[in-house]
Formats: structure tokens, C-alpha cells, sequence
């Protein structure tokens, strides 16, 4: 049974992530991925280098249909590694998104869900 609260797309979009430290400011490090799949609550995305559990990223996500951007703060919920600790999936919540992406995310999602 499905245990989602949210309508998941199955479709690749290009994800960049800012891990965020304690102050809530982006660190040196960024991480380019690609999601699985999305869903107005968040994402699943794969890489090559997992984060640990709880921690807060700001994102940047490519929608590739209609090339709108969506930025937020995401906080990781789960890690699975798929090949030999070599390639990892990520489960992202959304903490917070901008208004306008919100929107966009909303529009982005419902349309498709609809159109099934």
C-alpha cells in the first residue's frame, strides 16, 4: 500500500545541492545530480556521494520540461546504496521553497498527474 502523501512523477530533472552547515550558510561543497523522481513534498535524486541523514542542502532543480527553476532548502530523510557503494540514492524532503517555485512546482506536478 502506498504510504506517500504526495503524487510522485517518475522523470529526470538536473539537481544541483549546496550542503548548508550549522550557521544555515552554503559550505564549499556542491553536488550535481539528478532526480528519480518528484513530488510537491520533494525528491529522490541519485550520486555518487551521499550525504548523511538530516542534512540540510539548498537546491536548485532544472525542471526539464519546462526549464523553470525551482529553489529551496531540502533536508535528506533516507540513503540506499545501489551499486556496490559506488551509486547512492537520496530521499530529499522540502523544508522550504521559494513562493514562485512552489507555484511552478505545483503547476509542474498537477499537470502531468492530470493528464495520466
Amino acid at each position: 500500500m502506498e504510504k506517500r502523501r504526495e503524487k510522485r512523477l517518475d522523470e529526470e530533472n538536473k539537481v544541483v545541492l549546496y550542503v548548508l552547515g550549522e550557521s544555515g550558510q552554503p559550505q564549499e561543497e556542491s553536488f550535481y545530480s539528478f532526480s528519480r523522481d518528484i513530488s510537491v513534498g520533494g525528491l529522490r535524486i541519485m550520486t555518487d556521494q551521499p550525504l548523511p541523514v538530516k542534512t540540510r542542502v539548498r537546491l536548485e532543480i532544472a525542471l526539464s520540461e519546462t526549464k523553470k527553476l525551482i529553489t529551496g532548502i531540502a533536508e535528506v530523510r533516507w540513503v540506499k546504496s545501489l551499486f556496490d557503494e559506488e551509486v547512492f540514492e537520496m530521499g530529499l524532503e522540502f523544508i522550504e521553497l521559494d513562493p514562485q517555485s512552489r507555484v511552478h512546482l505545483l503547476e509542474h506536478v498537477y499537470r502531468k498527474v492530470l493528464s495520466r
